[in-house]
């Protein structure tokens, strides 16, 4: 079984757009909440997201584009 830090290839939480980890790395779209990293497609998902982290952890939230 695979870990998950194992799998390149991980969802945004705000749009769920599929995301390599080792190129959101590269160009710093990451960001960390209460010990876990996210990874994003580009930078205006991460700014949506370090606004208001716990939103998008809602039942309710459904990802956008």
């Amino acid at each position: 079984m695979e870990t998950p830090q194992a799998t390149p290839q991980v969802d945004d939480p705000v749009c769920g757009m599929t995301v390599n980890r080792e190129v959101a790395s590269a160009a710093g779209l990451t960001a960390e909440h209460e010990g876990q990293t996210y990874y994003f497609c580009g930078s205006g998902c991460k700014l949506e997201f370090l606004d208001d982290p716990k939103r998008f952890f809602d039942p309710d939230y459904a990802p956008h584009m």
